[in-house]
Protein backbone atom coordinates (compact mmCIF):
# COMPACT_ATOMS: atom_id res chain seq x y z
CA UNK A 1 0.00 0.00 0.00
CA UNK A 2 2.87 2.38 0.86
CA UNK A 3 4.60 1.62 -2.44
CA UNK A 4 1.39 2.28 -4.35
CA UNK A 5 0.97 5.64 -2.60
CA UNK A 6 4.62 6.54 -3.29
CA UNK A 7 4.41 5.81 -7.02
CA UNK A 8 1.06 7.59 -7.36
CA UNK A 9 2.50 10.70 -5.72
CA UNK A 10 5.60 10.54 -7.94
CA UNK A 11 3.53 10.31 -11.11
CA UNK A 12 1.34 13.21 -9.96
CA UNK A 13 4.41 15.36 -9.34
CA UNK A 14 5.81 14.56 -12.79
CA UNK A 15 2.53 15.44 -14.46
CA UNK A 16 2.40 18.69 -12.52
CA UNK A 17 5.97 19.61 -13.55
CA UNK A 18 5.19 18.86 -17.21
CA UNK A 19 2.10 21.05 -16.97
CA UNK A 20 4.09 23.95 -15.53
CA UNK A 21 6.75 23.58 -18.22
CA UNK A 22 4.20 23.68 -21.00
CA UNK A 23 2.33 26.58 -19.46
CA UNK A 24 5.44 28.82 -19.35
CA UNK A 25 4.15 30.12 -16.03
CA UNK A 26 3.62 33.89 -16.12
CA UNK A 27 5.29 36.00 -13.44
CA UNK A 28 3.04 37.01 -10.54
CA UNK A 29 1.59 40.47 -11.09
CA UNK A 30 2.11 40.42 -14.85
CA UNK A 31 -0.83 41.57 -16.94
CA UNK A 32 -2.31 39.39 -19.64
CA UNK A 33 -4.18 40.90 -22.57
CA UNK A 34 -7.88 40.13 -22.76
CA UNK A 35 -9.56 38.70 -25.85
CA UNK A 36 -11.02 41.30 -28.22
CA UNK A 37 -14.66 42.31 -27.99
CA UNK A 38 -17.11 40.01 -29.70
CA UNK A 39 -17.71 40.97 -33.33
CA UNK A 40 -15.06 43.70 -33.20
CA UNK A 41 -14.96 46.04 -36.20
CA UNK A 42 -12.06 48.43 -36.84
CA UNK A 43 -14.07 51.53 -37.68
CA UNK A 44 -13.07 54.18 -35.12
CA UNK A 45 -16.20 53.50 -33.07
CA UNK A 46 -15.24 51.87 -29.77
CA UNK A 47 -18.71 51.07 -28.47
CA UNK A 48 -17.96 47.34 -28.58
CA UNK A 49 -15.00 47.86 -26.21
CA UNK A 50 -17.41 48.81 -23.43
CA UNK A 51 -18.15 51.95 -21.44
CA UNK A 52 -14.47 52.88 -21.25
CA UNK A 53 -11.19 51.61 -22.61
CA UNK A 54 -9.65 48.96 -20.36
CA UNK A 55 -6.18 50.36 -19.58
CA UNK A 56 -4.92 53.71 -18.30
CA UNK A 57 -1.46 55.29 -18.43
CA UNK A 58 -1.24 57.42 -15.29
CA UNK A 59 1.73 59.51 -16.45
CA UNK A 60 0.09 60.67 -19.67
CA UNK A 61 -3.48 60.29 -18.41
CA UNK A 62 -4.51 58.35 -21.51
CA UNK A 63 -7.08 55.57 -21.77
CA UNK A 64 -6.34 52.81 -24.26
CA UNK A 65 -7.08 49.16 -24.95
CA UNK A 66 -5.02 46.25 -26.23
CA UNK A 67 -6.32 42.77 -26.98
CA UNK A 68 -5.46 39.70 -28.99
CA UNK A 69 -6.90 36.48 -30.31
CA UNK A 70 -5.10 33.70 -32.20
CA UNK A 71 -4.94 35.77 -35.38
CA UNK A 72 -4.66 39.47 -34.58
CA UNK A 73 -3.40 42.11 -32.18
CA UNK A 74 -5.88 44.93 -31.57
CA UNK A 75 -5.47 48.46 -30.19
CA UNK A 76 -7.66 51.46 -29.49
CA UNK A 77 -6.81 54.82 -27.94
CA UNK A 78 -8.85 57.91 -27.09
CA UNK A 79 -7.29 61.40 -27.37
CA UNK A 80 -9.18 64.32 -25.82
CA UNK A 81 -6.43 66.95 -25.84
CA UNK A 82 -6.90 69.37 -28.74
CA UNK A 83 -3.21 70.05 -29.28
CA UNK A 84 -2.49 66.32 -29.39
CA UNK A 85 -5.34 65.90 -31.83
CA UNK A 86 -3.74 68.50 -34.09
CA UNK A 87 -0.40 66.67 -33.92
CA UNK A 88 -1.98 63.37 -34.90
CA UNK A 89 -3.92 64.99 -37.70
CA UNK A 90 -0.70 66.37 -39.13
CA UNK A 91 1.90 63.70 -38.31
CA UNK A 92 0.00 60.60 -37.22
CA UNK A 93 0.01 58.25 -34.25
CA UNK A 94 2.76 55.60 -34.17
CA UNK A 95 1.96 52.24 -32.56
CA UNK A 96 5.12 50.18 -32.00
CA UNK A 97 5.49 46.58 -30.89
CA UNK A 98 8.48 44.63 -29.57
CA UNK A 99 7.61 40.90 -29.21
CA UNK A 100 10.76 40.45 -27.07
CA UNK A 101 9.61 43.03 -24.54
CA UNK A 102 12.78 45.14 -24.77
CA UNK A 103 11.07 48.44 -25.60
CA UNK A 104 12.58 48.63 -29.07
CA UNK A 105 10.52 49.83 -32.02
CA UNK A 106 10.89 46.48 -33.78
CA UNK A 107 7.58 46.82 -35.64
CA UNK A 108 5.48 49.95 -36.04
CA UNK A 109 2.56 51.42 -37.92
CA UNK A 110 1.89 55.16 -38.22
CA UNK A 111 -1.55 56.46 -39.14
CA UNK A 112 -3.58 58.35 -40.28
CA UNK A 113 -1.49 59.77 -43.10
CA UNK A 114 -2.45 61.37 -46.38
CA UNK A 115 -1.89 59.28 -49.49
CA UNK A 116 0.55 60.71 -52.01
CA UNK A 117 -1.33 62.39 -54.83
CA UNK A 118 -4.53 62.94 -52.83
CA UNK A 119 -5.84 66.33 -51.78
CA UNK A 120 -4.75 66.96 -48.16
CA UNK A 121 -7.57 66.93 -45.67
CA UNK A 122 -8.42 70.10 -43.81
CA UNK A 123 -7.54 70.31 -40.14
CA UNK A 124 -10.43 71.35 -37.94
CA UNK A 125 -10.59 74.64 -36.07
CA UNK A 126 -8.99 73.72 -32.75
CA UNK A 127 -10.05 76.86 -30.86
CA UNK A 128 -13.14 75.28 -29.31
CA UNK A 129 -15.26 72.14 -29.02
CA UNK A 130 -15.56 69.77 -31.96
CA UNK A 131 -18.81 70.37 -33.81
CA UNK A 132 -21.06 67.81 -35.44
CA UNK A 133 -20.16 69.35 -38.81
CA UNK A 134 -16.46 68.72 -38.15
CA UNK A 135 -17.12 65.11 -37.23
CA UNK A 136 -19.23 64.68 -40.37
CA UNK A 137 -16.42 66.18 -42.46
CA UNK A 138 -13.98 63.68 -40.99
CA UNK A 139 -16.29 60.74 -41.68
CA UNK A 140 -16.56 61.74 -45.33
CA UNK A 141 -12.95 62.67 -45.97
CA UNK A 142 -11.19 59.90 -44.04
CA UNK A 143 -12.11 57.51 -46.86
CA UNK A 144 -10.25 59.60 -49.42
CA UNK A 145 -7.49 61.66 -47.82
CA UNK A 146 -6.45 59.79 -44.69
CA UNK A 147 -5.86 56.31 -46.05
CA UNK A 148 -2.08 56.15 -45.63
CA UNK A 149 -0.31 53.81 -43.19
CA UNK A 150 3.46 53.85 -42.75
CA UNK A 151 4.83 50.42 -41.81
CA UNK A 152 8.30 49.67 -40.44
CA UNK A 153 9.98 46.39 -39.51
CA UNK A 154 7.55 44.11 -41.38
CA UNK A 155 9.73 42.05 -43.73
CA UNK A 156 6.64 40.48 -45.35
CA UNK A 157 5.32 43.85 -46.54
CA UNK A 158 6.71 45.47 -49.66
CA UNK A 159 7.65 49.10 -49.22
CA UNK A 160 7.00 51.30 -46.22
CA UNK A 161 3.65 52.82 -47.22
CA UNK A 162 0.34 51.03 -47.62
CA UNK A 163 -3.27 52.20 -47.54
CA UNK A 164 -6.35 51.22 -45.58
CA UNK A 165 -7.37 49.06 -48.55
CA UNK A 166 -4.20 46.92 -48.28
CA UNK A 167 -4.32 43.16 -48.79
CA UNK A 168 -2.11 42.34 -45.79
CA UNK A 169 -4.91 42.45 -43.25
CA UNK A 170 -3.59 45.51 -41.40
CA UNK A 171 -6.57 47.66 -40.45
CA UNK A 172 -6.70 51.22 -39.12
CA UNK A 173 -9.51 53.69 -38.53
CA UNK A 174 -10.12 57.06 -36.90
CA UNK A 175 -13.26 58.85 -35.82
CA UNK A 176 -14.61 61.31 -33.29
CA UNK A 177 -16.86 60.19 -30.47
CA UNK A 178 -19.86 62.16 -29.27
CA UNK A 179 -17.69 64.09 -26.79
CA UNK A 180 -15.23 65.32 -29.41
CA UNK A 181 -12.47 62.86 -28.48
CA UNK A 182 -10.64 61.41 -31.43
CA UNK A 183 -10.41 57.61 -31.56
CA UNK A 184 -7.58 55.72 -33.25
CA UNK A 185 -8.12 52.00 -33.73
CA UNK A 186 -6.03 49.28 -35.42
CA UNK A 187 -5.56 45.55 -35.95
CA UNK A 188 -2.37 43.77 -37.05
CA UNK A 189 -2.12 40.06 -37.96
CA UNK A 190 0.12 38.27 -35.44
CA UNK A 191 1.85 36.28 -38.18
CA UNK A 192 3.81 39.36 -39.25
CA UNK A 193 5.68 39.43 -35.91
CA UNK A 194 7.21 35.97 -36.53
CA UNK A 195 7.11 35.03 -32.84
CA UNK A 196 7.67 31.28 -32.39
CA UNK A 197 5.65 31.24 -29.17
CA UNK A 198 3.73 34.53 -28.88
CA UNK A 199 2.70 33.81 -25.27
CA UNK A 200 6.18 32.94 -23.93
CA UNK A 201 7.48 36.46 -23.26
CA UNK A 202 6.06 39.82 -22.31
CA UNK A 203 5.51 42.08 -25.31
CA UNK A 204 6.28 45.80 -25.18
CA UNK A 205 3.90 48.32 -26.75
CA UNK A 206 4.47 51.99 -27.45
CA UNK A 207 1.96 54.72 -28.26
CA UNK A 208 3.57 57.84 -29.75
CA UNK A 209 1.85 61.12 -30.64
CA UNK A 210 4.18 62.51 -33.29
CA UNK A 211 5.25 66.13 -33.22
CA UNK A 212 5.01 68.23 -36.35
CA UNK A 213 7.19 71.10 -37.52
CA UNK A 214 4.98 72.29 -40.35
CA UNK A 215 5.64 76.04 -40.75
CA UNK A 216 2.85 78.38 -39.79
CA UNK A 217 1.35 80.69 -42.42
CA UNK A 218 0.02 84.20 -41.94
CA UNK A 219 -3.19 84.48 -39.94
CA UNK A 220 -5.57 84.69 -42.88
CA UNK A 221 -4.03 81.74 -44.70
CA UNK A 222 -3.73 79.78 -41.46
CA UNK A 223 -7.42 80.28 -40.77
CA UNK A 224 -8.20 78.72 -44.13
CA UNK A 225 -5.90 75.79 -43.45
CA UNK A 226 -7.31 75.05 -39.99
CA UNK A 227 -10.99 74.95 -40.87
CA UNK A 228 -12.90 72.23 -42.76
CA UNK A 229 -12.66 72.97 -46.46
CA UNK A 230 -9.26 74.63 -46.01
CA UNK A 231 -6.04 73.67 -47.73
CA UNK A 232 -3.94 71.62 -45.33
CA UNK A 233 -3.74 69.03 -42.58
CA UNK A 234 -4.74 65.47 -41.71
CA UNK A 235 -6.99 63.84 -39.01
CA UNK A 236 -6.56 61.84 -35.74
CA UNK A 237 -6.69 61.27 -31.83
CA UNK A 238 -8.35 62.01 -28.31
CA UNK A 239 -7.14 62.06 -24.66
CA UNK A 240 -8.11 62.83 -21.09
CA UNK A 241 -6.56 66.05 -19.77
CA UNK A 242 -2.98 65.83 -18.52
CA UNK A 243 -2.30 68.62 -16.02
CA UNK A 244 -5.30 70.56 -17.30
CA UNK A 245 -4.86 69.45 -20.89
CA UNK A 246 -8.36 68.11 -21.31
CA UNK A 247 -10.65 68.57 -24.28
CA UNK A 248 -11.75 72.04 -25.25
CA UNK A 249 -10.08 75.44 -25.10
CA UNK A 250 -6.73 75.47 -23.28
CA UNK A 251 -6.90 79.20 -22.54
CA UNK A 252 -5.57 80.17 -25.95
CA UNK A 253 -6.54 79.47 -29.52
CA UNK A 254 -4.49 76.65 -30.97
CA UNK A 255 -4.13 78.83 -34.07
CA UNK A 256 -1.53 80.65 -32.02
CA UNK A 257 0.02 77.54 -30.48
CA UNK A 258 3.78 77.70 -30.15
CA UNK A 259 5.54 75.74 -32.89
CA UNK A 260 7.72 74.33 -30.14
CA UNK A 261 4.69 72.67 -28.56
CA UNK A 262 3.53 71.28 -31.89
CA UNK A 263 6.99 69.86 -32.56
CA UNK A 264 7.10 67.85 -29.33
CA UNK A 265 6.41 64.12 -29.57
CA UNK A 266 4.91 62.29 -26.61
CA UNK A 267 4.93 58.57 -25.98
CA UNK A 268 4.62 55.83 -23.38
CA UNK A 269 5.51 52.13 -23.16
CA UNK A 270 3.50 49.33 -21.58
CA UNK A 271 4.20 45.59 -21.23
CA UNK A 272 1.75 42.70 -21.40
CA UNK A 273 1.65 38.98 -22.02
CA UNK A 274 -0.54 37.94 -24.93
CA UNK A 275 -3.63 35.87 -24.21
CA UNK A 276 -3.28 32.17 -25.01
Amino acid sequence: MNKLFFYSALIADQISMIGLSKAQAIKPGSAILPPPPVNIVIDGDIKEWGDSLRFYNAEKKINYSLANDKNNLYMAIRIHDRLDQMKILRAGLTFSVDPKGKKKEAFSITFPLTVQGSTPMAVIDNSGETTKQERDDLMRERLTSLRGIKVEGFKDIEGDMITTSNTYGIQTAINYDENGALICEAAIPLKFFHADDPTKNEWAFNFKINGTSRPRANNQENEQMERPGGRGGGMGGGRGGRGGRGGGNRGQSLHSADNGELAKSEDFWEKFYLAR
